[in-house]
């Protein structure tokens, strides 16, 4: 099918709030032993929660995609008149890849 694929964003949002959820939460854990950073936030590790938060997100979006197992496709477009329609036409000009 032509066209462009659609792109499942929650595999580049996920991966980068894991990312930046491990970061952060590794800071807070080697920061754990200063209480001084931490006296304006009622001393609490503040670096070390919302890496948690931001680890604990990124890895539900991760987890929602393998789960759904979908890969990106436009296959349901073929089973309509219109897209059935819109495949002979490409198949008859020759626009269509065969990506199997």
């Amino acid at each position: 099918m032509s066209g462009a694929t659609a792109l499942d964003l929650r595999w580049p949002i996920g991966g980068l709030f894991t990312a930046l959820g491990l970061l952060l939460a590794g800071y807070g854990l080697l920061s754990t032993g200063s209480s001084a950073d931490y006296a304006r936030a009622t001393s609490v590790n503040i670096n070390l929660w919302w890496g948690l938060v931001m680890l604990v997100f990124g890895l539900t979006l991760l987890l929602s995609v393998r789960r759904t197992g979908r890969s990106p496709s436009l296959r349901g477009a073929a089973l309509s008149p219109e897209g059935r329609a819109v495949e002979e036409r490409e198949r008859r000009l020759g626009l269509e890849r065969d990506e199997r």
